[in-house]
């Protein structure tokens, strides 16, 4: 694969299937045509089939950005130094009035051992919350948020095979997180919520003549936050900054339907979307499953995380013992106990753990923690 191919590409969504020869990966890919602009289009269609291929290989590919008038653009795509991208085939490209597909067949070599995604996080995610509520008049973009979500939730799947994801019932203001809130979700297995709002869908300067269709540019923000509720802090926090062009003279789409997100302006929302849940992703990436024991009975300890939390019966788990300190609650003490125990039962959503050995578990209490670590 030349330098020269890898250093123009810009993003978009796709479907993957693995090829029967080893290191090959295939993916096919969507754009939107902008303008007529087919090259771009095309272009945008390639970074995004080898970022799932990379993704699937054990590879990432690594992006260089630069903002120009808010605006998020790629400069620059290349592998990171943990893989090799060999060659790249494209098989396909079909094109319609609004979108290019294209499908390719990458051929990846990971050059070092990364962690195996054994365990599946689970991640409780909030309802985006539209802040921009003034800007979204024109359009009558009121929800937003919530069909912005729903687009969250699959991309978090599609790209992040490793999160078990949860919409969560009711929004969960960041404000809201105190260390009450925090343990109570905690013990409950939510280890980690991610929330996201959206704060600019302003309109900016005119782009056609007078005599032509009315169009302005469109900005749209939104920012995330990836909250770790058994440290009480955010462990991620990023904003996304895009936009594109918007027929503001004729009667858009709303933003439930399909018509809205295949537009240029939802294209590039899409892809801030897409982008967001491979950051999520590779943060949680190989990160161990913490939970709180629920019962200690004849020798035997329960957790409530199971196979569908990828666990299986012979799995090792670590005990780490939760001392609080008796003036202030919110100091807590760890203690990593020298107990190896291996899962003997796993149900869908438990699990029961004892010692091989028939060591005694007086000393550990439930409430106490259960760590399990990737591979």
């Amino acid at each position: 694969m030349t330098k020269a191919l890898l250093t123009a590409l810009s993003g978009l969504s796709l479907l993957f299937s693995p090829l029967l020869h080893a290191n090959w990966y295939e993916a096919t890919g969507q754009a939107a045509i902008e303008r007529g602009d087919l090259n771009s289009a095309r272009k945008a269609a390639i970074e995004d089939a080898l970022q799932r291929a990379s993704l699937f290989a054990g590879a990432r590919l690594q992006s260089q950005q630069q903002v120009i008038q808010g605006i998020m653009q790629h400069s620059q795509i290349t592998l990171s130094s943990a893989a090799e991208l060999k060659e790249v085939q494209l098989l396909s490209e079909v094109q319609s009035k609004n979108q290019v597909t294209i499908t390719l067949k990458a051929h990846i070599v990971a050059e070092g051992k990364a962690c195996q995604a054994q365990y599946r996080t689970p991640l409780l995610v909030s309802e985006i919350q539209l802040q921009a509520r003034q800007d979204a008049i024109s359009g009558q973009l009121f929800q937003l948020g919530s069909d912005s979500s729903r687009q969250l939730n699959r991309h978090l799947r599609d790209f992040a095979p490793a999160l078990l994801v949860e919409p969560s019932p009711q929004p969960i203001p960041l404000q809201m997180l105190d260390q009450a809130t925090a343990d109570a979700l905690f013990n409950r297995g939510h280890q980690f919520i991610l929330i996201a709002s959206i704060n600019d869908l302003s309109l900016g300067k005119k782009l056609n003549k007078f005599w032509q269709s009315s169009q302005h540019e469109r900005f749209f923000a939104f920012e995330l936050w990836l909250y770790d509720t058994f440290e009480r802090r955010v462990r991620y926090q990023q904003e996304y900054r895009t936009g594109s062009y918007w027929p503001t003279s004729d009667a858009t789409p709303a933003s439930h339907s399909m018509a809205f997100w295949q537009m240029p302006y939802g294209q590039k929302i899409d892809q801030v979307l897409r982008t967001a849940a491979q950051d999520i992703g590779q943060q949680l990436q190989c990160q161990p499953l913490l939970t709180q024991i629920r019962q200690v009975r004849q020798q035997q300890l329960q957790i409530p995380l199971g196979s569908n939390h990828g666990l299986r019966v012979g799995d090792q788990i670590q005990i780490i013992q939760l001392q609080r300190d008796p003036q202030d609650n919110q100091i807590r003490r760890l203690l990593h106990s020298p107990l190896q125990l291996l899962l003997t039962e796993v149900t869908p959503d438990g699990a029961w753990a004892a010692s091989p050995s028939q060591q005694l578990l007086n000393h550990i209490q439930p409430g106490d923690i259960v760590s399990l670590a990737a591979n």
